[in-house]
């Protein structure tokens, strides 16, 4: 009879046992679900459209004379020259080195001609995304015949602002027409 009861205590013990980590193990799921997240219901804060890195942004401005636009954004903004040419330059602040302002020449700017520009990894995922959306993007086009490696791809928002796509280490076989002025297409 002694020992049918400890049997039984034995069992009731490895029962309880086998209920806390079964408990334990759920609980840990639980709180790994709800402080990280589950990959197919969070998204990453860098993500873009078509499941692309984001990996900066430009905002592009029209300007009469780029050295003396890098001059006064670099002097009055205090911000760096990333890179530069006499027709483009992108000045940027270091913390933030991924957003950066472009400054594009044009003999006549005008005021609301700016380009608010994702710079992704993956330019054609980007593109087919935003297609399959329902809205026109442009061909993708060479940033200049000196940066053929930087592409984009012009678009607008429902708004008529511009909007641009960008991948800065695009790799092609044939070189890409060098991009124009961009146009709003949606309407």
């Amino acid at each position: 009879m002694v020992t049918n009861i400890n049997i039984q205590s034995t069992r009731l013990k490895v029962e309880k046992a086998y209920r806390k980590v079964i408990n334990t193990v759920i609980a840990v799921f639980a709180i790994s679900f709800v402080l990280l997240g589950s990959p197919g219901l969070t998204s990453s804060a860098l993500a873009g459209p078509g499941g692309t890195t984001v990996e900066g942004t430009v905002i592009r401005f029209d300007v009469q004379n780029v050295k003396k636009s890098v001059e006064w954004y670099t002097e009055v903004l205090d911000m760096k020259e990333a890179f530069g040419s006499d027709s483009y330059a992108q000045v940027f602040y270091p913390e933030q080195a991924e957003t950066q302002i472009g400054l594009s020449q044009n003999d006549y700017p005008q005021s609301g001609t700016a380009t608010a520009t994702l710079v992704v990894n993956d330019i054609f995922a980007a593109q087919n995304s935003i297609f399959s959306k329902g809205w026109y993007v442009e061909d993708l086009c060479a940033s200049s015949e000196y940066t053929p490696e930087i592409v984009l791809a012009f678009f607008c928002d429902p708004d008529g602002n511009n909007l641009a796509l960008r991948q800065d280490d695009f790799m092609f076989e044939i070189l890409l027409p060098v991009c124009g002025a961009p146009m709003c297409s949606n309407y």
